[in-house]
């Protein structure tokens, strides 16, 4: 290898150690979320030879449970259990972590790779979700993988190979990641590029082959298999406990009431650090300036478009916020590196003898970063509650009308603390709309050291609910409007205006508040 292709690829190993190690280090302050539960029974099944995937339940592909059990079965006994079943899943972010910082490097340069990674990082519903051991954190790392290794597919039939397995763990992850062909396909397209459409007829099969062996449910019943399989993702509206809703701008919205179009443009321009929201629009400009010079940048204009595009056609999933078409804000961040580098080589080209203003800038693009970082640990480690000061940061979004929780996330050590301090042991703690799942994994860890649950004897203690408004069941609007709340879990009561974090994320009421408001009239 040339020296040339050797230093990226020696610092793409780096920035994936460093990716690693951050994420591991933060994972046992992240709460456990909704999907995590479920997740890691269905990963455990693995090793008996149950798998609850593609034809089961609402036929999610296998590849992310692969993951949560190959990461568990490795980190067991060193970490915590339920950091060593996020361990598959952070690993594998981080590698992807990697492949961005080097493909960035060679199709634009350093300074653009490091602006990347460094905005990925940086994204604070990015970042949380790059932890949990659930689906859509692999999802976005295999899809950064797809991206990473088709440049050298288009010019080699043995990359296109590792494209399409790279294509095809992405199908393997969620139903979404089906939609992940569509940017490479209409690249080749538009540029009538003979060596991509070759890429294409190579990786594509490979793709689909990958999906089917990363599938075992698959193989006894091919044709039937497939059948269900897309049967169960395309038709969720037949499913009515998959018909989840979300409060979005002071309105109920489900697959019966589709959101408004713009819901993925508004949820980017709310959710991303203002900062690196500016320079990935830079980023677009630049690449819309130079994309018949530089067709790399219309590649990632795509497959950060597809999927906005996507999630505004009636019908698609609406629920739990920028969750549901995260792989865009990877390549948002791919866009904000490609805009830091815009910036500075603008000015060295408008200043170019003056190095004062070329610190300068060269200051205002690390401020910037600085500050989304200031973000992340002002937030921490509710990362899911992040909203950005367009909005008025979590104080200005709730009163616009949008959920400030929807992941129980906000069930961290400092309300598990209390609870345990002001309840009996033989004391029971009822739980408002949650995870069963998770509640039985935080009792068998022992991290709730109380019966706890979401149907527990009449004599329980405490009831604990999450604000989620699309959650709410009667009962919780009734306490919400009538009652005082023992305990509430907020970000931080100090700070001011949109940094002051003071909306309640999780509520503990007493059991005598709740028999009332399970037996009020109305």
């Amino acid at each position: 290898m040339h020296t040339r292709a050797k230093v990226p690829l020696l610092a793409s190993i780096a920035v994936a150690g460093i990716c690693a190690v951050l994420l591991t280090a933060t994972s046992s302050g992240l709460p456990m979320v909704w999907d995590e539960g479920n997740a890691i029974h269905r990963a455990e099944g693995i090793w008996q030879g149950e798998w609850q995937y593609t034809t089961h339940v609402e036929g999610h592909p296998a590849l992310y449970g692969i993951v949560i059990a190959a990461g568990q079965r490795f980190a067991r006994g060193w970490l915590l259990p339920l950091d060593a079943a996020r361990f598959g899943p952070m690993m594998l972010f981080a590698v992807a972590a990697g492949a961005m910082f080097y493909r960035v490097w060679r199709e634009y340069s350093a300074t653009a790779a490091v602006g990347a990674v460094t905005a990925l990082l940086l994204l604070p519903r990015m970042f949380a979700h790059a932890h949990f051991a659930s689906f859509d954190g692999p999802l976005t790392s295999c899809w950064i993988l797809a991206w990473a290794t088709f440049a050298p597919a288009v010019r080699n039939w043995r990359w296109a190979v590792v494209w399409g397995i790279a294509l095809g763990m992405t199908l393997s992850c969620k139903a979404t990641g089906w939609i992940a062909p569509v940017p490479f396909v209409l690249w080749a397209v538009a540029y009538r590029d003979r060596a991509a459409g070759k890429a294409l007829a190579v990786g594509l099969p490979v793709a689909v082959a990958t999906f089917f062996a990363l599938n075992p449910p698959l193989w006894q019943v091919p044709l039937a298999g497939w059948i269900t399989f897309f049967q169960l993702n395309l038709n969720r509206a037949a499913n009515p406990g998959l018909n989840i809703s979300t409060w979005f701008l002071g309105r109920m919205y489900n697959l019966d009431y589709p959101l408004p179009w713009y819901n993925t443009l508004f949820w980017t321009a709310v959710t991303v650090p203002v900062g690196i929201l500016l320079l990935a629009i830079v980023g677009v400009g630049s690449t819309l300036r130079s994309r018949g010079r530089h067709a790399a940048g219309t590649l990632i204009l795509a497959n950060w478009l597809v999927l906005l595009i996507v999630r505004a056609i009636p019908g698609t999933p609406p629920h739990d916020g920028v969750r549901q078409f995260l792989p865009s804000f990877a390549f948002l961040a791919v866009l904000a590196g490609v805009g830091s580098a815009a910036v500075l080589g603008w000015a060295a080209g408008r200043w170019a003898n003056n190095v004062r203003a070329r610190v300068a800038t060269a200051a205002a693009v690390v401020l910037i970063f600085a500050g989304s970082a200031s973000s992340l640990a002002w937030y921490a480690p509710q990362w899911l509650s992040y909203y950005n000061l367009l909005i008025g940061g979590l104080p200005g979004a709730t009163a616009a009308g949008m959920e400030p929780t929807y992941y129980w996330d906000g069930l961290d050590r400092s309300v598990v603390d209390w609870l345990h301090e002001n309840t009996a042991k033989d004391e029971a703690i009822r739980f408002g709309a949650s995870s069963a799942e998770n509640l039985e994994l935080l009792r068998q860890w022992e991290v709730i050291r109380r019966p706890a649950g979401v149907d527990v004897p009449e004599h329980f203690r405490w009831y604990v609910m999450q604000r989620r408004p699309s959650g709410y069941r009667p009962v919780d609007s009734w306490l919400i409007k009538n009652e005082t709340p023992a305990y509430q879990k907020r970000i931080h009561g100090t700070g001011i205006g949109p940094w002051r974090l003071d909306v309640p994320l999780v509520e503990v009421y007493s059991h005598e508040q709740y028999q009332r408001a399970r037996f009020s009239p109305g």
